[in-house]
């Protein structure tokens, strides 16, 4: 990274804001210029969300509940209330299997369907407008579809170990997911903004799947002088998964990155860092694992310290750029037409559409 950019940064990462430098957010200074893409976005690391708990998240215009049963059911739901309409996530609680509205005690199994009332009456036919959902990779994601359709495509899952949560931390800043995505194909910005040095891409940049796969090579990354290889997977206009492989086969080092959309022309960033370090020698894999895993998880912790200065930089460009429909490319760009044309399967309409614009109808969901 440029030295200039490195105060900036700690400042940045320090107080979880982007407005330190005096400059307007983008979101404050341009009209958005394109609606909210479809597809899955993750709304919380799932070690936030523990059996018994509820929490409430931003996405795309609305709010959405999240609760976890005593069982480890994950369920995602509209916040209000069918009866009265109380917020769900304001008091409410989990008893058993049940998510319990704070305002009546008004009871909802996992089904979404009211099975019983606070005063010993027989409850109302009445269900929550439940939303798609799926755990995947470390994360809690959720599925966005402008018309309601319910999910074209699933979550991949990669090979990390479950057992070892993420360390990671969440910034709201203006930007739309597709310029932050789109970083793991402007390849131009990785010596000019990082400092990679010697970097070499292999593999396709993009398909006409909603999953794509980058692999490189390259020194400068946080293995500092050594040449190191890493695959990047981009799930929709949501995601971008790094694993880089350690050398002499030592483990694996995650970066996950995360843009959702919350409002017009506003995201939340949600980045995470996870080590998973191999097993010992002459022990049982899954043992081996297991020894080594409170030496991982707090390596784990400093390395998201580390890499968390690289994509503050990032974090800092996206919340100040102004999208450029027509960008006036140069050579060492990357194939950042290709992606572009890409990441039109994840919207409705034509990405110059207003954000602001409602959607027709609400997430997939069962009609309450």
């Amino acid at each position: 990274m440029k030295p200039h950019l490195k105060p900036l940064v700690k400042g940045l990462l320090a107080s979880r804001k982007a407005d330190l430098i005096g400059a307007t957010p983008a979101d404050a200074l341009h009209a958005p210029t394109r609606p909210y893409p479809n597809g899955w976005f993750c709304l919380a690391f799932n070690d936030e969300l523990r059996r018994g708990s509820i929490i409430t998240r931003p996405l795309a215009g609305r709010e959405v509940v999240l609760y976890r049963t005593t069982a480890g059911v994950l369920r995602a739901v509209r916040p209000r209330c069918p009866h009265l309409g109380a917020h769900l996530g304001v008091g409410g609680s989990i008893e058993g299997e049940e998510i319990v509205c704070p305002f009546h005690r008004f009871a909802f199994d996992p089904a979404g369907v009211c099975v019983r009332t606070g005063y010993d009456q027989p409850p109302p036919k009445a269900s929550l407008t439940q939303y798609a959902v799926c755990e995947a990779n470390g994360g809690i994601y959720v599925w966005w579809h402008a018309l309601g359709l319910p999910p074209q495509w699933e979550v991949p899952v990669l090979p990390l170990d479950d057992r070892q949560p993420f360390s990671h931390d969440t910034f709201d800043i203006a930007g739309h997911p597709q310029d932050v995505i789109e970083n793991a194909f402007d390849w131009g910005h990785l010596p000019a903004l990082h400092g990679l040095k010697d970097l070499v891409i292999d593999g396709p940049p993009v398909t006409g799947q909603p999953v794509s796969t980058v692999t490189a090579t390259a020194r400068g990354t946080m293995m500092r002088g050594s040449r190191q290889s890493y695959t990047l997977t981009v799930i929709g206009l949501a995601t971008i998964a790094a694993r880089s492989v350690l050398p002499l086969g030592a483990g694996s080092l995650y970066v996950m990155l995360h843009a959702t959309p919350t409002s017009p022309g506003r995201i939340q960033l949600r980045f995470g860092t996870k080590l998973e370090l191999a097993g010992i020698p002459g022990v049982p894999a899954k043992a081996g694992r297991a020894a080594t895993m409170p030496a991982a998880r707090l390596l784990s912790r400093v390395l998201q310290r580390v890499a968390g200065v690289d994509t503050g930089a990032d974090l800092l460009m996206w919340h100040h750029q102004e999208h450029v429909e027509h960008p006036k490319l140069a050579k060492g760009d990357g194939p950042i037409g290709r992606y572009r044309q890409w990441a039109q399967q994840f919207y409705t309409e034509p990405a110059g559409g207003l954000a602001s614009r409602p959607a027709r109808t609400e997430a997939h969901s069962s009609e309450e």
